[in-house]
């Protein structure tokens, strides 16, 4: 019977773990609805119903609408499997039109530094400290060295400095999207996401001039 005391315990602590790890996640779940409530309110969106799984387990928040006059929604998404599974959390604004426009803006570091060594081919826009601080490619060159206005890139930089920008910011087929590591039940995320929204329009208008220009 002495015996049975450690055995016990263990067994005690196996079958409150499960359940530990059950009670995290499904208040990490409520709470990143009442995040993605919120954050849909601010930016004038409508919330996709949901109903939790178990009653417990609400699913990730999806919203859209209209911004702008531009088709907008915010969502999460994840990537790879197993342990090298991430999970991302993403604002999309869609320009009217894109013209087949591509861009993508990351901040310089050794990622950049390493698809340089590669070919990757870098826009610089004449501004030396911007240049060295953020890494641009495009499709379209020429026309986004001169439509990334001053008034852009100092949106894009302020934000930075503000920590509001700690992800990617770009357009590929045809939809503006900023992305960045990290779920909806940390109110961090949710204010870049909602911090973001204005430039992302600026640049989806950047595309509709280009759209237009194509034709």
């Amino acid at each position: 019977m002495d015996n049975l005391g450690p055995v016990l315990i263990v067994l005690t602590l196996a079958g409150g773990i499960p359940l530990l790890i059950a009670w995290v996640g499904a208040r990490a779940s409520a709470t990143a609805r009442r995040n993605g409530q919120a954050l849909a309110d601010r930016l004038g969106l409508a919330l996709e119903p949901a109903q939790p799984k178990f009653g417990r387990f609400y699913p990730a928040p999806k919203a859209s609408g209209m911004i702008r006059g531009k088709r907008a929604a915010f969502f999460s998404f994840a990537t790879g499997s197993g342990k090298s599974r991430v999970i991302w959390a993403a604002m999309a604004i869609t320009p009217v039109a894109a013209g087949g426009l591509t861009f993508a803006i990351d901040r310089q570091g050794i990622l950049t530094r390493l698809g340089e060594l590669f070919g990757t081919k870098e826009v610089q826009v004449g501004d030396p400290a911007f240049d060295a601080a953020w890494f641009i490619q495009t499709n379209q060159p020429e026309f986004f060295r001169a439509a990334f206005l001053p008034e852009l890139r100092a949106k894009l930089a302020a934000l930075y400095d503000q920590g509001q920008l700690r992800g990617g910011l770009g357009l590929k087929d045809g939809v503006v999207m900023y992305k960045e590591q990290g779920a909806f039940h940390q109110e961090a995320q949710c204010a870049c996401l909602a911090g973001v929204v204005d430039l992302a329009c600026d640049l989806a208008d950047v595309a509709e001039v280009w759209a237009k220009g194509a034709r």
